[in-house]
């Protein structure tokens, strides 16, 4: 039997959404109060807010962070983001590792075609300098299977223990989404980086 996501508020917008599309933000006693949890393995309560500047911005401004640490501090939001995108790199780079080990990625263009051809492929990771990037987004939309936008074919690499990737298929459905959701949260936080993110 499936079970609903759990659902959270935004202590920003005060928006509510399923829980993958916010980042968890764990609560300590001490300065600086809050402490980014992107893995959600941090024990205790934890304040939930959308993946964006601006809703810690709002968070911070109108009283969202207070009501959650049931009292009045100064938080500074911008440290918060960047440490949130730091740790968020870290779980990238950590599941691409992980997908590669285990041999759950196609990587480059032949290897693609034939994983899309066999019906493997859960999701196509893409360089943002890719050649033939919009077939590949294209394949994506008909096969019902995720896009995710990577930074550029160098970084997409690095990720990956190469010199360039422009293209990875992805064939584990855990994997796919999850790198998927890492990476939609990565941009909403790297507006000023070009962080890799997804459709």
């Amino acid at each position: 039997m499936n079970s609903s996501p759990p659902i959270r508020t935004c202590a920003g917008c005060r928006e509510t959404r399923p829980q993958g599309e916010l980042v968890r933000l764990a609560i300590v006693e001490e300065p600086p109060f809050l402490v980014p949890d992107a893995r959600r393995k941090l024990g205790g309560r934890g304040v939930w807010i959308m993946p964006s500047r601006d809703c810690l911005q709002k968070a911070a401004r109108k009283g969202g962070f207070a009501r959650a640490l049931r009292k009045s501090v100064s938080v500074d939001p911008e440290r918060i983001a960047e440490l949130l995108v730091v740790q968020l790199h870290k779980r990238l780079d950590g599941l691409a590792h992980g997908a590669k080990r285990g041999g759950h990625l196609a990587i480059g263009a032949e290897a693609v075609k034939e994983s899309l051809l066999a019906g493997r492929a859960r999701a196509l990771w893409v360089a943002s300098d890719a050649g033939r990037r919009d077939i590949h987004r294209s394949r994506a939309d008909e096969l019902g299977i995720a896009f995710v936008d990577a930074n550029d074919r160098a970084s997409l690499g690095r990720r990956l223990g190469r010199d360039e990737v422009a293209v990875v298929a992805i064939e584990d459905q855990g994997l796919a989404d999850e790198i998927a959701r890492v990476s939609g949260q990565l941009a909403g936080l790297s507006e000023s980086e070009q962080g890799s993110h997804t459709r």
